[in-house]
C-alpha cells in the first residue's frame, strides 16, 4: 500500500517537474508496476470480487427457489 501512495506523490510531484524527472517517475512506476507486491495486491482484489459475485448470485438463487413473489428488498414506506 505504501508504493501506491509513493506512486501518487511522484505523480504529483512530477507533474511540476520537467521531462527528465518525468521520466524517472515513469520508470520507477514501471518497477513498481512489476512489483510482486502489486501483483499480490490486485490478484487480491480479483479473488475478492469474485467471492462477492459468488456470494451473490448464490443469494438470488436462493430468492428465487424460494418460490414466493416476496423481495429481499422491501418498501418501508
Amino acid at each position: 500500500m505504501g508504493t501506491v501512495v509513493g506512486v501518487v506523490i511522484g505523480y504529483a510531484l512530477g507533474a511540476r517537474s520537467g521531462q527528465k524527472e518525468w521520466a524517472e517517475i515513469s520508470e520507477a512506476w514501471k518497477v513498481i508496476r512489476a512489483s510482486d507486491e502489486v501483483k499480490d495486491l490486485i490478484a487480491g482484489g480479483f479473488a475478492l470480487l469474485r467471492e462477492l459475485l459468488r456470494r451473490g448470485s448464490a443469494l438470488l438463487a436462493g430468492s428465487r427457489e424460494q418460490g414466493d413473489n416476496r423481495s429481499v428488498l422491501r418498501s418501508v414506506a
